[in-house]
């Protein structure tokens, strides 16, 4: 497949790499005294962030995408972590996402590297975010507020389309979808620690104590909160299953990183993971089955993980056989699913008000108080679970019906594709990627995390695997 398969506009120039050379000099230079001098005159708490991003600094531009996109990587799996700067809670990925942008940016400018053309999907979701901006400056209840929340989600889903401007081949996404497997099983592997830590020794880094849970302890690693470790780790697993069960020869790597990703999301107690992981892990084992014959020994290593992981965590988890009667009748007295409910009930009196347009970005918890016992450390604004209902509440039928044509979108180019007889990397990327998106879009009708940037990462490397499988595909998808 030649390179520009479906680029247009700017081309490299041959001087484009001088130049970008130079500015990648000056750059390290200007960076390098700026650390120097913060590290001379401010206290030493300051040390550990300087380190950490001339580090950033120097692996964004080795070997060029891989190094940012690893940075972005891990920046988008760790947004526990917050750097304050006055009242803005600044977290990892917003700065990374931001460097990347300007040096993609520049890259461009410089014609080193190609522009590529936005298609329907990146339309419709700078739609979106057009329609969050119009909602939040015309009917918020405060414009200050809704809009720096727009700004936040706007950086967060930069990487959707910094992705397509970054892969240009299935070599390179073969790449990247490598490295994403890899840091997502590195995610699962930090929470598995912080739990044996905690049992252990009593810490609590990476552990939650739910105390208007009677004291539940709920893993989270380095996410913002166990329900989206939860949907973090299976999100993953369904991408590590789907490759175990896609590759031929079976490569034990993906399952193994099946067997971490699904004792991380185990650990989470986080129930709509489990409930996603066995519905689309199903959907993935039958697609798999009624493509090719998958042999018993390929399943019962599967069967097996699950097992071991259910075993160990009755064993070590005195919460778990609580938290698996919440899936069921006694789900209507658990705390947290009166208070998703009650919120639900306000934010509907809200649409039905004001049904067109919402309120503007981030308006329930500008017009609501979060119960007391219902709060996730000192958190006190009113926060929806739902994904649809914020995005109703916020912009509308018009902004609702944006991101609904948007994911049917992806959803029709993704059917299109894995009906395909077509076998290529990027087609099972498609398949797994998928899957995890499918895993998001269930998890968040409970607890949303859609303003975190691992989101679009994942939105993103699906759409960037659609279009290299669809060039890849050409007339074969036309008689489908």
């Amino acid at each position: 497949m030649p390179e520009n398969a479906y680029t247009d506009g700017l081309a490299p120039h041959p001087r484009g790499r001088e130049v970008v050379y130079a500015f990648e000099k000056i750059a390290a230079i200007s960076f390098g005294g700026l650390a120097l001098y913060l590290a001379a005159t401010e206290p030493l708490g300051w040390l550990p962030f300087v380190l950490g991003a001339l580090a950033a600094f120097v692996m964004l531009f080795v070997n060029w995408p891989y190094g940012a996109f690893l940075e972005l990587l891990i920046a988008a799996s760790i947004p526990r972590w917050i750097i304050p700067i006055h009242s803005w809670k600044a977290k990892p990925e917003h700065f990374v996402v931001a460097a990347v942008g300007l040096v993609a940016l520049f890259r461009i400018i410089a014609r080193k590297q190609e522009w590529k053309s936005l298609g329907k999907v990146e339309f419709l979701l700078l739609a979106l975010l057009a329609m969050n901006f119009i909602t939040s400056i015309m009917v918020s209840p405060n414009r200050v507020s809704s809009l720096r929340w727009v700004l936040l989600l706007t950086l967060a889903v930069s990487p959707f389309f910094l992705l397509l401007q970054i892969i240009r081949t299935e070599e390179q996404l073969d790449k990247l979808m490598v490295l994403w497997l890899w840091v997502g099983a590195f995610g699962a592997l930090f929470g598995i620690f912080c739990f044996l830590s905690h049992l252990a020794f009593r810490t609590e880094f990476g552990v939650t104590i739910v105390d208007f849970l009677g004291f539940m302890q709920e893993v989270h690693g380095s996410l913002w909160e166990p329900n989206i470790f939860g949907s973090y780790c299976t999100c993953f697993a369904v991408m590590f299953l789907f490759y175990f069960l896609d590759g031929a020869p079976k490569n034990p790597w993906h399952l193994a990183g099946f067997f971490l990703t699904t004792v991380g999301g185990l650990l989470s107690l986080a129930r709509q993971g489990w409930v996603c992981l066995i519905s689309v892990g199903t959907l993935v084992l039958l697609y798999n089955l009624r493509r090719r014959t998958i042999r018993l020994k390929h399943l019962a290593p599967i069967l097996a993980s699950v097992l071991i992981t259910l075993v160990v965590g009755v064993m070590t988890m005195a919460d778990l056989s609580e938290r698996i009667a919440g899936l069921t009748g006694e789900a209507a007295e658990d705390p947290t699913v009166v208070r998703r409910v009650g919120m639900l009930a306000l934010a509907m009196q809200d649409i039905v008000q004001h049904p067109v347009v919402g309120l503007g970005t981030g308006s329930l918890g500008l017009l609501y108080i979060a119960d007391s016992d219902s709060t996730y450390e000192g958190v006190d604004k009113a926060w929806l679970g739902s994904l649809f209902v914020g995005i109703m509440h916020d912009t509308g039928l018009i902004g609702i019906g944006i991101f609904i044509w948007f994911t049917v979108e992806l959803g029709r180019r993704a059917w299109r594709v894995l009906a395909a007889p077509v076998r290529a990397p990027a087609r099972t990327a498609v398949g797994a990627l998928s899957a995890g998106v499918l895993v998001f879009l269930i998890a968040y009708q409970f607890t949303d995390a859609s303003t975190f940037a691992l989101t679009w990462v994942q939105f993103g490397l699906m759409g960037v695997a659609l279009r290299l499988a669809e060039v890849r595909s050409g007339p074969n998808l036309a008689s489908i």
